[in-house]
């Protein structure tokens, strides 16, 4: 039941959402869009256009709520998503032995689970603290959280569709690099008498693969229990944070409009690519929304490099990631590597981007 469950939401995100825009977006950059003078800011389409002569607080509300309702949808199927992974994860016991698994090992397996989630680093730090709770090792958390933001499927598809395969290239090496190198070296970093995370999550533990009196009825009703306990644990934890990251990333977009990026085009390659890779270092945003702000860079006359490292940079790992993720790691030394790391292989990325054009 849980199973088909998770199936069902994923198949409805898919299909009922995420390819419907993904195809929007392909339309658009093709020229071929419907109202092309109603592109935004924060979105193709925006409900409240920032206007020149708006003020600063009323462009900021605006701008916030253009992200908010840009991010609504992927962030309600990420908590609907995640809780479905999370109620079937908890109620098969034996998954618990694969979270424990240590080094590269532990860091491919999280991956592999995270990757077909399709979920943002926020909403994956959530989902993975915890599936991990219960004793899962660093690495496999780690996996997770970068596997679902790094590698989904429907990312990098898209991306060949919409960039040259320099960027998409060189987001899958750093990607791949920062699972199989980087989360299992940090990993051995995290103390080993780190309190555990199972006192801070007592309603999970009410989930289990009890079926009550093996009645088919009840067990239809302990399921959708189960799922609304982890939607509950996951979005007490996520919503005020993204909450947050709208308001503060509607004052970035207000403090620096595409009119100033256009200029910061004109830099040398690496300055830019240097700065590029700081804003999406800071950036904390929903699923596949980094192919958006690719796109606006590529709109704005960018080169690959600094699009490399917006699409690498903005769903890795970043500041909200960190708060959720500081308490399992230990405290916030790991965190804070992980955050420098992703500055580091940013920039790496948009460098490796430059220099594949030239065969592209």
């Amino acid at each position: 039941m849980k199973l088909l469950m998770l199936v069902a939401f994923l198949a409805l995100f898919l299909f009922g959402s995420r390819f419907k825009a993904e195809d929007k977006k392909v339309i658009c950059i093709e020229g071929k869009c419907l109202k092309p003078h109603d592109h935004g800011e924060l979105n193709y389409h925006e409900r409240f256009p920032v206007q020149a002569a708006d003020s600063y607080p009323a462009a900021v509300l605006k701008s916030c709520a253009n992200f908010w309702e840009a991010n609504a949808t992927g962030m309600t199927f990420a908590v609907i998503i995640g809780a479905a992974a999370l109620s079937l994860a908890l109620s098969y016991k034996k998954f618990s032995n694969l979270l424990r698994l240590k080094g590269i090992k532990g860091a491919a397996v999280g991956s592999l689970i995270g990757m077909p989630l399709n979920m943002c680093a926020n909403c994956s730090a959530v989902t993975s603290m915890s599936l991990t709770s219960q004793g899962g090792s660093a690495e496999s958390s780690l996996g997770i959280i970068m596997g679902g933001a790094l590698l989904n499927f429907i990312g990098i598809v898209t991306m060949f569709g919409l960039f040259n395969p320099a960027v998409v290239i060189s987001r899958i090496v750093f990607s791949v690099l920062m699972i199989n190198v980087v989360v299992p070296y940090v990993s051995k970093l995290v103390n080993p008498d780190a309190p555990s995370l199972l006192q801070q999550n007592e309603g999970i533990n009410q989930i289990s693969c009890y079926f009550p009196e093996l009645s088919f009825g009840k067990t239809i009703v302990k399921t959708f229990e189960d799922w609304l306990i982890a939607v509950g644990n996951i979005a007490v934890k996520l919503i005020p944070l993204m909450l947050l990251g709208t308001l503060i990333t509607a004052l970035f977009r207000v403090i620096f409009p595409n009119e100033v990026f256009s200029h910061i085009a004109n830099y040398s390659p690496f300055i830019v690519i240097v700065i590029v890779s700081f804003i999406a270092t800071l950036l904390s945003v929903p699923v596949l929304f980094e192919i958006l702000l690719g796109t606006v860079l590529l709109h704005l006359g960018f080169s690959n490099g600094p699009i490399a490292s917006m699409v690498f940079g903005a769903p890795a790992f970043g500041l909200f990631t960190l708060v959720l993720t500081r308490k399992k790691l230990g405290g916030v030394k790991v965190p804070l590597i992980l955050l420098g790391v992703t500055f580091v292989f940013a920039v790496g990325a948009g460098l490796l981007a430059e220099f594949l054009t030239k065969f592209f």
